[in-house]
């Protein structure tokens, strides 16, 4: 019997991992508490309970806006991603449940920090958060590339080569931040703040054999 070739379409993959990406990263503000008025008689008023609350807004910054560029590296990634498969699936809910992990070490680190008896190891979790999500984001390009299993077929090689050589440095460079954090948590802190601005940078635009080839709308 002749086998049905069955394709299934990204469009629900995306629209779902869009949905988790608004959840986690709504989450990040909930972890900032309101006071009672007894924790601001304890605290010594309003302004000395907000000021108190400074680990919870970097930790909120950092949080956000890494979930935001993971949020915009992944809807870059399926404009050259054009169909997907189950085993993909599987990987895309590896993914998003790391994602859905960081309000959880944003909330650690938030609430710890501060506490110098804890502050490595509330630094260790927050890098925790942001350690696994790289890996998985190079297994998903390097299974969706592999003989253009799932990307565009004029999709160039040597673009997703270069894309997955890029992936392996960033997986290799998060783990930095991680070894420091639980001898020199500050320095750790500023190296995760300071790659922010490595990712802000904008992708390279895919390159395909065929001039003709179907274009990217920017």
């Amino acid at each position: 019997m002749q086998r049905l070739n069955y394709k299934m379409s990204k469009d629900r993959l995306e629209m779902f991992s869009d949905g988790v990406f608004a959840i986690a990263i709504t989450l990040l503000v909930l972890e900032i508490k309101i006071p009672k008025h007894e924790e601001l008689l304890h605290a010594g008023g309003l302004y000395n309970y907000l000021l108190h609350l400074w680990p919870s807004y970097l930790a909120y910054v950092i949080s956000f806006f890494v979930i935001g560029i993971y949020w915009s590296n992944h809807h870059w990634m399926f404009t050259f991603i054009k169909k997907t498969n189950h085993v993909f699936n599987v990987i895309n809910i590896f993914f998003l449940m790391s994602v859905a992990f960081m309000p959880f070490t944003t909330a650690i680190f938030g609430d710890f920090v501060n506490d110098r008896e804890y502050t490595n190891a509330a630094v260790t979790i927050f890098c925790v958060g942001f350690i696994i999500p790289p890996p998985l984001v190079l297994i998903m390009t390097l299974y969706a590339g592999h003989k253009h299993r799932l990307v565009d077929p004029h999709l160039r090689t040597s673009f997703l080569n270069g894309l997955a050589y890029k992936l392996i440095a960033s997986t290799t460079l998060v783990g930095i931040p991680l070894a420091l954090s639980f001898h020199y948590p500050v320095a750790s802190v500023c190296i995760i703040g300071s790659t922010l601005l490595m990712f802000l940078i904008p992708p390279t635009p895919p390159a395909y054999d065929n001039d003709d080839a179907e274009q990217i709308d920017e």
